[in-house]
């Protein structure tokens, strides 16, 4: 029998700002095609970041760094904008708040920065239906390891034949 649903956030729960803000900040500040993607992605930064290790604040001080000289960077308006353009899959959120979580524990298995991750649950009010937050920037785990899927079912006290797990990967599910 089933008693705990765990979705994934990126491609899941919404349609993740990270993956297209790069381009909006490039046309929005003329820097060129690329350049605002390797700065913000390519260095261990990125990587620390999103497995919790460094804070957001650290994380945009390093990305500054790696633009080149003359290129503007607005950190701030870099978050508005992965928060403009992260929108959630309004369909199944409301089926998750109105129906599966009075029949299931709800929870999320996804890799994502802890300050990111706050922002959105916040925002879509899902705090207080999403019981269970196996999330890279808190566990120091990233998807595929299996240890944050494990952490997961024991943070639900259920077996693991008692879960499914909804990913838009197929190698992840």
């Amino acid at each position: 029998m089933i008693k705990a649903i765990f979705f994934d956030m990126g491609g899941v729960i919404c349609k993740e700002g990270f993956q297209a803000a790069p381009k909006a900040y490039e046309k929005e500040f003329g820097v060129p095609a690329a350049v605002f993607y390797a700065a913000i992605h390519d260095h261990q930064a990125w990587k620390d970041f999103t497995l919790g290790n460094i804070s957001e604040t650290e994380y945009l001080s390093a990305c500054e760094k790696y633009l080149p000289v003359g290129s503007v960077f607005n950190s701030k308006r870099y978050v508005e904008i992965i928060n403009e353009l992260t929108k959630p899959n309004v369909e199944l959120v409301d089926y998750i708040k109105n129906e599966l979580s009075k029949k299931y524990l709800i929870g999320i298995i996804s890799n994502n920065p802890r300050e990111w991750f706050d922002t959105f649950i916040e925002r879509k009010e899902l705090k207080n239906i999403v019981k269970i937050k196996a999330v890279s920037g808190y566990l120091h785990l990233r998807k595929p390891e299996k240890e944050i899927f494990e952490y997961a079912v024991k943070a639900a006290g259920v077996k693991p034949e008692e879960c499914v797990y909804v990913d838009d990967r197929p190698e992840r599910m």
